[in-house]
Formats: structure tokens, sequence, C-alpha cells
């Protein structure tokens, strides 16, 4: 097979139903290893209010690190080794930095620490977005009531024909659950958007009495909120940023199943433009966003339960469960991400729902 043949089996034409582009980038090397480098360069600044480095060195330092392309090929074969990435990225950095100050550079900090806050840094850009697609979708769905709400549609109980209601009443039920979610961002702006500070082993022992002076100044620096104290070994805010995630795909779901049994049920439910076409059946227009959408809500409610599991840290840090975080946040992100951008293009693809009173 070749390399081509294996990376559409393996990923391309996969990951165009199942992923999104833009989301994945935030959580790429580039753009992780920038997050790495403004921790560093923060810290510098922070040890430089705490008296440990002269305010002239630190401008000096800072702006080198501003310079600082890493070797990305490099850090991927070692973090094979070393389970992250930061050794490698902190060898190279030490090599692009001189001048007095210099061998303060990662002082008192650690590679979790680094890791956990570009991630938050990451959840940041990616709640930004999907906000922006959020407010897009209620106000597709919003059109579509306006236009379709006083329509006359059979309710479905149990998998059998009910009573009459008005095509309003099933829109809505699609449209609150997403209000909802959009009126809790800003407390999980709050509770995720917090600096990740711990060293080596979650107290900032080295750091001493200076700890809280620095660690605000990186938080400051970031534009994140310092809790206080290390969160190491207890994940809030991931996961309740996974949980908001997995809650939006459930929703998204819910307007998927119902406009794929709609569907099937015909024209007097919905009449919907643009489905997929099957190699063989011509006559077919298959429901395929409403499909992906169920999809990806399954998907997503599987990998919640992954992100439980990397809650547990055996003692002061788990290799394995970092790790496993890692694998499973960036889909659970991309998951949803996708999510909406198809459930903006199914409800825009509505000709019609119910039958005109």
């Amino acid at each position: 097979m070749s390399g081509s043949d294996m990376a559409a089996g393996g990923q391309g034409w996969v990951k165009s139903l199942t992923g999104d582009a833009e989301i994945a980038a935030l959580f790429g090397d580039a753009t992780q290893f920038a997050s790495f480098a403004r921790f560093e360069a923060a810290l510098i600044l922070g040890l430089a209010k705490a008296g440990r480095i002269d305010k002239a060195d630190a401008a000096t330092l800072i702006g080198q690190i501003a310079t600082f392309v890493p070797d990305h090929e490099r850090i991927a074969q070692s973090a094979v080794s070393d389970g992250v990435p930061i050794p490698e990225y902190m060898r190279q950095l030490r090599r692009h930095v001189s001048g007095p100050g210099a061998d303060m550079l990662h002082f008192g900090t650690t590679s979790q620490d680094l890791v956990d806050t570009a991630t938050i840094e990451a959840l940041a850009q990616v709640i930004a977005v999907l906000s922006d697609r959020l407010n897009q979708l209620i106000a597709a769905i919003d059109r579509l009531e306006a236009r379709d709400g006083t329509n006359a549609l059979k309710a479905i109980t149990r998998m059998q024909e009910a009573l009459t209601i008005r095509a309003s009443a099933r829109i809505d039920t699609w449209n609150r659950p997403l209000e909802a979610l959009r009126d809790r961002l800003p407390a999980l702006r709050e509770q995720v958007l917090v600096l990740q500070f711990g060293g080596a082993v979650g107290d900032l022992q080295v750091l001493g009495k200076d700890a809280d002076t620095v660690a605000k100044a990186i938080a400051s620096e970031l534009r994140l909120r310092w809790p206080g104290h290390s969160w190491q070994t207890s994940r809030t805010p991931l996961i309740a940023a996974a949980s908001w995630l997995t809650e939006l795909s459930n929703a998204l779901g819910k307007i998927g199943q119902d406009a794929a049994i709609m569907a099937l049920r015909g024209a007097d439910d919905i009449e919907v433009s643009g489905g997929g076409t099957s190699s063989a059946m011509p006559h077919k227009q298959n429901p395929v966003a409403a499909e992906r959408l169920v999809a990806l809500a399954r998907f997503n409610a599987s990998q919640m339960g992954a992100m439980h599991q990397a809650q547990l840290h055996e003692m002061e840090r788990s290799g394995a469960a970092m790790t496993l975080e890692w694998m499973v946040l960036p889909q659970i992100c991309e998951a949803a991400g996708a999510g909406l951008t198809a459930a903006i293009a199914l409800i825009q693809s509505i000709n019609r729902i119910g039958t005109p009173s």
C-alpha cells in the first residue's frame, strides 16, 4: 500500500468527515511550542519582579526567547524517550539564550507546567472559535423557527406517532440546550482559563517566598487566572472543558438524530437539500450531516470516560494519565468543532419543516 493510500484510509477522508483543521491546529506543535516560549518569557518576567533577575537582563532574555525557533522533529524524537517534549525543547532553548540571568531559564518550574498551560491556552482559543460557531447555529435555528415554526408536525413518542404539534415545539428542543450552553460560557472560561504552576512536585518549593509573586506575574502576562495552587493532580479545569464540549456534542446529536428520523418519515416532516448520494441507489439523498452529528455525539460521549480515567494520578504526577489526556482532549475538541460546522450546514439546508397549517 502506498503512503498516499495509507493517508486516505487512515486519516484523509475520515478526517474530512470527523475532524476540524482549525481546532486541530490549536493543539499542533507550532502552537504548543509558541505557548512554551510565552511561558518561559513570562517566568523570566516574574523572576525579575521577585528580584531574582535584573530587570534589564530579563528584558534581554525575553527578547532572545522571542527569536527562538525550535527543531520540531528532534523534539518529537526525544519525546519518545522523555515522555514529554519539554526536556529537548529546553536543551535547544538554553543553547539559543545567553548572557546574565540565562541560568535562571526554567527556574522553579517543570515540564507539566508548560504542557498544561499550553493546553489551557489552546482551550481558550477553542472556546472562542466554538462560541462564534454556536452563535451562528443558534441564529440559523432562530431563522428556521421564524419561517416554519407555525407548521404542523406529528409528535413522536417511543417511536410512534402521537399528537400534532407546531414545528416550533421540536425546534425549541434543539435550541434551548444550545442557548443554555452559551449562557454557561462565562463561567466555563472562569473555571478553565487558569495557570498551571507547581514546579517539580507541585508546591513551588524552589521559589520559596517568591512563589506567589512569580505565579501572579506569569498568570497576568498570559491572561490567565492564578488559583493560588497547582492543579497538576486535580484536573478540574480540563474535565470542565471536556464536559461542556461533550454536552455540546450531545445537543447537536439530538438535532442530527431527529433530522435523520424526520427524513425517513418523509416530506410531511422535513425537506432537505443537498443530501449525500449513494453509489448503488442513485434515487437516494442520504442525511449525511445528520448522521455525522449522531456519530460525533457518540464519539465524544465515549471519550469522556477516558477523560475521567485520566483524572487518576498516582501521588504527585502520573505520566500515564497525562499521556491519555493528550490523546483524548484534542479529539473531543475537534469532534465538537466538526459537529458545530455540520449542524450549521444541516440547519441551512432545511427547505421546510412540517406542513403549513
